[in-house]
Formats: C-alpha cells, sequence, structure tokens
C-alpha cells in the first residue's frame, strides 16, 4: 500500500503545482527532442520535484538556475546511463540471436535491464540527497535503494508504466503532466526508501 500512497501523493503534489509543472514539462520534452539541453533540464526538473518532496518552495527561477548549474553534472549521469543501458541492449539482443546453451544468456541481461529500469527510480533524486553525488557512489546508492524495497520500486514502475500508457490516450497528459509526474515519484520515492533504511539501521540488534 506504501507505493499507491507514494504514487497518489505524487499526483497531488504535481496537481498543485500544475502550471509551473506543465510549463517545465514542456520544456523537458523539448530538451530531450533537441538532446543537448536535455540533461540538464532533467536536472532542474527533479530538483524542484525534491523541493516539494521536502516540503520547500518552489519557482520557476529555481528550475532556471539548477538547470544552467547541471550542464556538466546532468550530462555526466545522463550519458553513463545511456552507455549501461546500449550495453544491455546489445548484449541482449547478440546473446538472444544464438541457437545454443549460450541464447539463455539473454535471460540475465533481461534480468540486469530491470536492475537498470529500478534504478532510474533513484538516480536523479539522488543527486540532491547525497552530500558529494560523485558518479560512482551515485550509481552504487540507486543500485542499494532499488534492492532495499524491490517490491515497492517494482510496483511504482507498474503505475508509472500504467500512467504512460494512459498518457498516451490523452496527449495533454503526456505533454504537461507525464514527465513531473515521473520525476515527482522518484522523489518521494527516495525519500521513503532512505528513511526505511535509516530506521532498519537504527533498529536494536536481536538478541
Amino acid at each position: 500500500m506504501s507505493a499507491l500512497k507514494t504514487f497518489w501523493q505524487a499526483i497531488r503534489d504535481v496537481y498543485e503545482e500544475l502550471l509551473l509543472f506543465a510549463g517545465v514539462s514542456i520544456l523537458w520534452w523539448l530538451g530531450t527532442l533537441l538532446v543537448v539541453p536535455g540533461p540538464p533540464i532533467t536536472a532542474g526538473l527533479y530538483y524542484l520535484t525534491d523541493r516539494i518532496a521536502s516540503e520547500q518552495r518552489v519557482e520557476f527561477s529555481f528550475f532556471w538556475q539548477k538547470a544552467k548549474e547541471s550542464i556538466g553534472k546532468g550530462w555526466l549521469v545522463a550519458g553513463i546511463n545511456l552507455a549501461g543501458l546500449i550495453v544491455i541492449v546489445v548484449n541482449f539482443l547478440f546473446y538472444a540471436r544464438m541457437n545454443n546453451l549460450l541464447q539463455y544468456a539473454a535471460i540475465v541481461w533481461t534480468y540486469l535491464f530491470l536492475v537498470w529500469l529500478a534504478m532510474q527510480l533513484y538516480l536523479f533524486p539522488l543527486l540532491y540527497r547525497m552530500e558529494e553525488p560523485r558518479l560512482g557512489h551515485l550509481l552504487r546508492n540507486s543500485l542499494m535503494l532499488a534492492m532495499a524495497r524491490p517490491g515497492y520500486t517494482a510496483l511504482l514502475l507498474v503505475l508509472l508504466a500504467l500512467a504512460t500508457v494512459l498518457s498516451t490516450i490523452l496527449p495533454l497528459l503526456l505533454i504537461g503532466f507525464l514527465p513531473a509526474l515521473i520525476a515527482m515519484v522518484g522523489a518521494r520515492a527516495t525519500l521513503t526508501v532512505i528513511a526505511d533504511v535509516k530506521e532498519r539501521q537504527e533498529e536494536p540488534p536481536a538478541q
């Protein structure tokens, strides 16, 4: 039920700042189509959602400033992330075409793709949850959060997939709502799992 709660809260968060997020979502699509501005705009969008998840004030100027500051960092994260996806897809296609026992290696790469997909929920949000978001630590921590609550993460991904399908039927949602919703779910999920991990660490050991 906590995944449903996170998802519903994210919808409410985006709705309450709908004008702001609609504008930023449109900019995200434009940036993605133009490729080069895409990663820093993504970082700026996630900065807004992190502030809302942390119950802080948001303005368009915050987004714009963070996007300009994140040109290098945004591209580094997105570039490594994209490279990982390409390696997974290429290896899956390579082994899937085999006609011998090596064909079963495609199953391993399928699981790796699912792990990669789960990491996406936490990757950009962790930029604003870590004091020194070095790339290696960022990737490691996004993997740790995904594995800390796999069921929670999987259900959120399913809900986001359903929201994506619905958005393709309603183009206004796709253009002006979906990017912000995905980022907001990531921000909310990251805070939830971090709090859960800290709570587990603070539990006294069983006698």
